[in-house]
This record gives structure tokens, C-alpha cells and sequence, in this order.
């Protein structure tokens, strides 16, 4: 009760399911920019990171919020070795590339070019 007469009066925050912490938001052309400056199309960034080139093109075009761990890997990437580091632990995690079935199990680590691909590249 104590509490709730607190929250009235103002003394203390009302517990929500807010999140704890409020991030900058990155835009589309700050997303177009930091891609092209580490030299990754939009395709190479959705088959790192798992997510689908359409998502990405969305975030492109500013139709769909860019979550914040986009920012924060596109941080990373800049470290010297970075960008084929995560190349390679992608190559090593893709089991099986739906649209190659062909290339077999893990086939981005029998010498398949991993930025091989296309805009429409889902």
C-alpha cells in the first residue's frame, strides 16, 4: 500500500515492462553508408547475421526500425580482421543454403564465395 500511495504522490517510478535502456536509433542511410564503407552489400550483412535480405533492404528504406545490435556489429566489423572473421564463423554455422541445395551441407566452407549473391538474395 505504502507503494502505491508513493506512486501517487510521484516519489518513485511505476514498475512497467519498459525497457532499461533507450538507444539511438540508426537510419537507413547511416545503415547504407557504414555498409558500404566496410565494403559488405546488404545480402553479405543478412547471411552474417542471420536475418533476412528483405529485413535489411526494410532498415535500407527506413520501413522498419533497425534494432540497436545492428549498430554495435557494424562497430565491430571496423576492427582490422573482423569482417572475415564473421564471414568465416558464418560460413562455418550456415548448414544448408535453401536456395543451393546443390552445394550440400555447409557449403559456404567447401570454397563457395560467401558475398556471392544478389539484392533479391533472401
Amino acid at each position: 500500500m505504502n507503494q502505491f500511495v508513493s506512486m501517487l504522490l510521484g516519489t518513485t517510478a511505476p514498475r512497467t515492462n519498459m525497457p532499461r535502456f533507450e538507444y539511438a536509433r540508426m537510419n537507413g542511410k547511416e545503415l547504407h553508408e557504414t555498409l558500404t564503407e566496410i565494403g559488405m552489400p546488404p545480402y553479405g550483412f543478412a547471411r552474417i547475421f542471420g536475418v533476412k535480405a528483405d529485413t535489411v533492404k526494410k532498415w535500407l528504406r527506413d520501413q522498419q526500425d533497425i534494432p540497436p545490435w545492428v549498430y554495435v556489429a557494424l562497430s565491430l566489423l571496423h576492427v582490422d580482421g573482423a569482417l572475415g572473421a564473421a564471414r568465416q564463423a558464418a560460413a562455418e554455422h550456415i548448414k544448408k543454403d535453401n536456395k543451393r541445395l546443390s552445394a550440400g551441407e555447409f557449403p559456404y566452407m567447401q570454397g563457395g564465395d560467401f558475398m556471392e549473391g544478389s539484392d533479391d538474395d533472401e
